[in-house]
Parts: C-alpha cells; sequence; structure tokens
C-alpha cells in the first residue's frame, strides 16, 4: 500500500541556506527520526538505511531526479518495486524567511503505525520541528538527534559522540552532556562509560 506523506514548517532562514542544507542529504539523519543514514555513491546517487514498524530496516538506492536551486530537490528509489521517494520545495517569504514544503514517498516500508508509536505525519512534524531549530541555530544537528532518538540508539549516540570529539571547535557542552547521559543509562549493572 502506497502512503504519502507532506509537511510544512517556515524558519527563520534565507532560502540559499535552507536549499544548500537539504541539497546536502546526507543531512536529513541529524533531524530526520527514521532515517539512519544517507550515504553519496556518486554524482546523483545516494544509498539510504530507513527504519520502519517493528524493528524493520529498509535499504536503498536512490537517485536525485530533481535538483533546481533555491527551488526544489527529489529523489527516487532505483528499485522499480521500492516506491520510497522525496520532493521538497522551497518557498522565500521575505529575504531572511523560507517556507519548507515537504512530500515523502512511502518512506521506511508502508507507513503504518505499529502499537502506541506516533504516526508518520506526527513523525513528519517532529522532523520539521528538529529541521527548523537547527537551521535557526537553536539546536545542533547532534543535539536535535540526541532529543528525539530514544537513549537504546546506543550505536548513534556513539557515532554522535565521536563526531562531538572529532570537531575542531563549536562544542555543545550540553549535548556531550545528553550523549554521555544517553550511553550509560543503557548500561544497568554494567560499569559506566563516563565516569562522573
Amino acid at each position: 500500500m502506497d502512503r504519502e506523506i507532506t509537511g510544512g514548517v517556515e524558519v527563520e532562514a534565507p532560502i540559499g541556506k535552507v536549499y544548500d542544507y537539504w541539497r546536502n542529504l546526507e543531512n536529513l539523519p541529524s533531524f530526520m527520526k527514521d532515517i539512519e543514514e544517507v550515504r553519496s555513491t556518486g554524482p546523483d546517487t545516494t544509498h539510504w538505511v530507513v527504519k520502519g514498524p517493528l524493528g524493520y530496516r529498509v535499504e536503498f538506492d536512490a537517485k536525485t531526479t530533481r535538483d533546481e536551486p533555491n527551488s526544489a530537490i527529489g529523489w527516487t528509489a532505483l528499485e522499480e518495486d521500492d516506491g520510497d521517494s522525496g520532493l521538497v520545495r522551497f518557498l522565500e517569504v521575505a529575504p531572511n524567511r523560507t517556507r519548507v514544503e515537504v512530500r515523502l514517498g512511502r518512506v521506511g516500508g508502508d507507513g503504518r503505525r505499529s502499537g502506541p508509536k506516533p504516526g508518520p505525519e506526527a513523525i513528519m512534524e517532529r522532523d520539521l520541528r528538529n529541521f527548523k531549530d537547527i537551521i535557526e541555530g537553536k539546536a545542533s544537528p547532534r543535539r536535535a538527534e540526541v532529543r528525539d532518538r530514544p537513549a537504546s540508539t546506543n550505536l548513534g549516540a556513539m557515532r554522535l559522540l565521536d563526531g562531538w570529539e572529532a570537531e575542531d571547535s563549536g562544542y555543545d557542552e550540553a549535548a556531550l552532556s545528553e550523549l554521555k547521559e544517553a550511553l550509560d543509562r543503557d548500561r544497568p549493572g554494567q560499569r559506566k562509560l563516563f565516569e562522573r
């Protein structure tokens, strides 16, 4: 069953900055909850790892099908039967204000809910709030990811911690503290990773 999910948000940032952030599809996991990884594999191709219901993970390769500077970015899965696709449009509302409109097709399986988790529309809304916080400078990509990912995502937290430690500047002390707590919380009865 195909399912389309749409959402939109206005951000206090110039259209060029907003477009550039989205154009690098590898940035998507920094604010989109169910996308674990997007990795460039060629000039207009990427490899995606996406979480779905009940722990289901899907990996697929996608091709950028539309790239209009400061206007739109689109992609679709290379496998015809996969159906995963996306289109993001950028509209300048004012010189320092941009509207982002997103349409995703069947990301992370068939879009059906399982259990008490939020539905796809609520996830999209949360992801766009994360993006707004990042692009407006209210949160770093690492902090937004820690806030919305469960503490049990140790691999993701470790990857974030490694990135934080590897940077030359711009350390976010609050994000480091959250990472340490999330990692230690998942180790009951074991030695804490970080001594306080």
